[in-house]
């Protein structure tokens, strides 16, 4: 029995001498160079040749393409030449020995092949962890830019503000136009009867006038809930986006975005809800504030109209 190996795999061969001719078993166990994680074990019984010490050997065709094998014999050594499947050949270095012999080399062979395929799932669990935490770290990313964004968003919204002129303009208008009814209501007391009840017709004209620019406050005042409830959306955008980067983020606590406002949203959220309560209480203020001159011109024209008609 002989027993042999080369750069991947071992082999043992049975082999009986009669005269010049020879017979057999040829066992091989090989790691494939195209999957360095397994092995392959072939049996193949095989005749031959002996002419001093050059072999020829025919093999049953178990070992693939190997049809014939040659090489040197000697008491001590077999050598085998075999084709490579790249069109080289390998010298198979074959030496008296023992199944036992041949079983240990197989099984140091099959714990390569055992290490190369443990190494090779390392590192595919590397890569899928590598892949993974990278989507993580985009998913961060992505989250955090949209924290920028909304962030943004209503900052810039907060710096705009309410515009609170078309309330003044009016509220002065209502004003002038309450000035006009009082002015209007002293013409009363001095004039007769006929032109003191015409003039008090003139009076309820100028207090619905009065009213109709309270009516116009409250419209701004309308209009203002707009802008209320834009920033109230963009608040509501950023407490969304950023309880979606904390989720995120959570995935992967060590990792952290160059940009997240982290400091800064819940300030900016307080001071969202600041800015709406006194846009709020303001725009309020300016309707009760035309509402009172709405009244004042209302009694008004009441009086005069009890005093002249």
């Amino acid at each position: 029995m002989w027993v042999g190996t080369d750069d991947n795999g071992v082999a043992m061969m049975e082999l009986t001498r009669t005269g010049r001719s020879l017979s057999g078993s040829l066992d091989f166990t090989a790691i494939p160079k195209d999957n360095p994680t397994t092995t392959k074990s072939y049996h193949a019984a095989f005749t031959g040749s002996v002419d001093g010490t050059s072999v020829t050997l025919r093999i049953d065709g178990a070992l693939g393409t190997v049809s014939s094998m040659s090489g040197t014999l000697t008491n001590s050594e077999l050598n085998l030449h075999l084709p490579d499947s790249d069109g080289t050949m390998e010298t198979l270095v074959m030496r008296p020995g023992t199944i036992e012999a041949y079983n240990k080399k197989v099984s140091a062979i099959q714990s390569r092949a055992g290490e190369a395929l443990s190494d090779l799932q390392d590192a595919q669990a590397e890569q899928a962890q590598a892949t993974a935490d990278a989507e993580t770290k985009r998913q961060i990313d992505e989250a955090a830019a949209k924290v920028g964004t909304a962030y943004s968003t209503l900052k810039d919204a907060l710096a705009s503000g309410a515009d609170y002129a078309t309330f003044e303009t009016d509220i002065a208008t209502a004003r002038q136009d309450l000035g006009t009814t009082k002015s209007d209501a002293d013409l009363v007391a001095s004039q007769g009867p006929d032109d003191a009840c015409v003039t008090a017709y003139t009076v309820q004209s100028d207090a619905d006038t009065v009213q109709a620019d309270a009516d116009t406050v409250q419209a701004d005042r309308d209009s203002l809930d707009w802008t209320i409830t834009a920033i109230e959306d963009d608040v509501k955008a950023l407490k969304d986006v950023w309880k979606a980067y904390q989720d995120a983020q959570a995935l992967m606590p060590d990792y952290v975005p160059v940009v997240t406002h982290a400091g800064s949203v819940s300030s900016l959220k307080s001071g969202a809800a600041a800015a709406v309560s006194e846009m709020k209480r303001k725009g309020d203020g300016y309707v009760t504030t035309a509402n009172g001159l709405a009244d004042q011109a209302s009694k008004i024209a009441s009086t005069a109209d009890a005093g002249a008609c």
